[in-house]
C-alpha cells in the first residue's frame, strides 16, 4: 500500500500504517444489521490502517466466523479484542431477559472497552480511536477518553418520531417513545460522556439530516453527513419484468417504531395489492389482528424471520416495491439492500431512509398520511430508487479517506483504495 503514516512522534519509526482502536459492539461477517456494520467498517478502516476491533465475544460457530474473516483481503490488519459485559451485570436477571435494558448494558460495556483500549494503547500507541457501531449522539463514547485523536460515528439518535401519527404506535409504543424523548432531552444537556465526545471528536460522521440538526451547533464544523451504509457484496439487480406487479414488501423487526400499521391501512386502500412481511417481533400479534380488522388478512402474508439470502430473493423475484414507514430509523440495511437491487422504496420523510434512496412521503395527519403512502405505493411500479450514496465497500472507503485527509486526520499521501 502506497500511503504511509508519519505521525512525527518521538521514537516512532516513520512509514508505518496508522493504528486505530475501534469500538464495534458487534462485528460479524455475514451478519445482519449492526453485526454487518461493525464488520464492514472494520474492513473499510483496515484498507488504510491497522485496526484493533474491541467487540463482544464471538457467539455461535467460531470456526465459521474465522473462515469468513480469512476471506477478507484486509484480514492481516484486523485484530479482534473480545471484551465481555462485566460479570456482575450478567448476574442481574432482569438485565439478562428484558430487552429495554440493552442500552444500559451497552454503556457499562463501554467502560470495560475503555480499560482494554488503554491497556492496548500502552503497547501499540494508537493514532486514532474510533467509535463505529451503536454510535448514539446522545449516549456518547468512552473512546473519547482513550487519550488519542477521536472519530465518532457514523452516529444517529437525533430523529424525532412524528407525533402527529402517535395513534399508530399503540400504548406500549407511545410509552417507549415518551421515555426515549425524555432521556434524549436530558442527555443532550446533562450527559457528561456525550458532551466530552462532541468536544473531543476531530470528526463526527452523521447518519441523517435530523441528527445533524440535533447536535450542538457550536461543533458544527466537525459534522459530516456520512451514513454507515456499506455492502460487502452489491446484490444482483432485479430482472426486468414484462408487466408491473402488485406485491409490496416489508423486511425488518415488527416493533412499534417501524410504523407497520400505516402500511396495513395503506393496503386497505389498494385492493389489488398484497403485502409480504419478513420479520418477527413483539408487535406481530397486534399487526395480525389489525389486518383482520381491516379486512385484508387474505392479502397480508406474515412469513416470519428469514435469512438474508431469502430476503434478497424476495426482493429480486417477488416484490415490486418495498414499504418502510419507520418513524425514526437512523439508517436501514434493508433499505440499502432494496435500493441496490433496483427495488423502489417508499418511506416516510423522516430519518435515514430518504437519504439512502427511499421515496419520502410527507407526514400529515393520520388519514392523509395513509392516503399519501398508498398513492406512493401505487406509483412506485413506474419509478426507480431515488438518489443515494454509493454503497460498495471500495467506494465508501475511498470517500472516507478523502474526508479524513480533508480534515487533516490522515496525511495527503494516504491510500485511496
Amino acid at each position: 500500500m502506497s500511503g504511509r503514516w508519519d505521525p512525527g512522534k518521538s521514537g516512532e519509526a516513520p512509514g508505518r500504517l496508522p493504528r486505530i482502536v475501534a469500538y464495534a459492539y458487534s462485528a460479524v461477517p455475514g451478519g445482519g444489521s449492526e453485526h454487518a456494520v461493525g464488520w464492514t467498517w472494520a474492513r473499510i478502516l483496515a484498507g488504510f490502517a491497522e485496526v484493533w476491533v474491541i467487540t463482544l465475544p464471538i457467539e455461535g460457530d467460531r470456526a465459521d466466523f474465522e473462515r469468513r474473516v480469512e476471506l477478507a483481503p484486509e484480514r492481516a490488519r484486523i485484530h479482534f479484542v473480545e471484551i465481555d459485559e462485566p460479570g456482575w451485570l450478567l448476574r442481574i436477571p432482569i438485565l439478562r431477559h428484558v430487552g429495554r435494558f440493552h442500552r444500559f448494558k451497552y454503556l457499562v460495556w463501554q467502560f470495560a472497552a475503555l480499560r482494554a483500549a488503554r491497556r492496548l494503547q500502552r503497547t501499540y500507541q494508537f493514532d486514532l480511536a474510533w467509535h463505529l457501531t451503536w454510535a448514539n449522539a446522545w449516549m456518547g463514547s468512552t473512546a473519547a477518553l482513550v487519550g488519542v485523536p477521536f472519530v465518532f460515528g457514523p452516529v444517529g439518535g437525533g430523529v424525532e418520531p412524528p407525533w402527529r401519527l402517535v395513534r399508530f404506535l399503540g400504548l406500549r409504543g407511545v410509552m417507549s417513545e415518551l421515555l426515549r424523548t425524555t432521556v434524549r432531552w436530558f442527555a443532550r444537556r446533562l450527559n457528561p460522556l456525550a458532551i466530552v465526545s462532541w468536544r473531543r471528536a476531530r470528526l463526527v460522521l452523521v447518519q441523517n439530516p435530523e441528527t445533524m440538526r440535533w447536535l450542538p451547533k457550536r461543533y458544527r464544523d466537525r459534522y459530516v453527513l456520512f451514513p454507515n451504509a456499506v455492502l460487502e457484496v452489491v446484490p444482483a439487480s432485479r430482472p426486468v419484468r414484462e408487466a408491473a406487479g402488485t406485491t409490496a414488501l416489508y423486511a425488518g423487526r415488527l416493533v412499534a417504531l417501524k410504523g407497520l400499521p400505516l402500511a396495513l391501512e395503506a393496503m386497505a386502500l389498494l385492493p389489488d395489492w398484497r403485502l409480504v412481511i419478513l420479520g418477527d417481533g413483539p408487535d406481530a400479534g397486534r399487526l395480525e389482528r389489525l389486518a383482520i380488522r381491516l379486512g385484508i388478512a387474505d392479502r397480508v402474508e406474515f412469513r416470519g424471520m428469514q435469512t438474508r439470502d431469502e430476503t434478497m430473493r424476495v426482493m429480486r423475484e417477488e416484490a415490486d416495491v418495498m414499504v418502510f414507514p419507520s418513524f425514526h430509523d437512523e439508517g436501514s440495511l434493508a433499505v440499502v439492500e432494496a435500493v441496490s437491487t433496483g427495488l423502489p422504496v417508499v418511506c416516510l420523510d423522516r430519518g435515514g431512509p430518504p437519504t439512502l434512496g427511499g421515496t419520502p412521503v410527507p407526514i400529515a395527519g393520520p388519514r392523509r398520511t395513509v392516503r399519501l403512502l398508498a398513492a406512493a405505493i401505487a406509483r412506485s411500479r413506474e419509478s426507480a430508487p431515488g438518489p443515494h450514496p454509493p454503497f460498495d465497500l471500495e467506494t465508501r472507503r475511498r470517500d472516507l479517506v478523502e474526508l479524513l485527509v480533508g480534515f487533516g486526520i490522515l496525511p495527503d499521501e494516504a491510500p485511496r483504495s
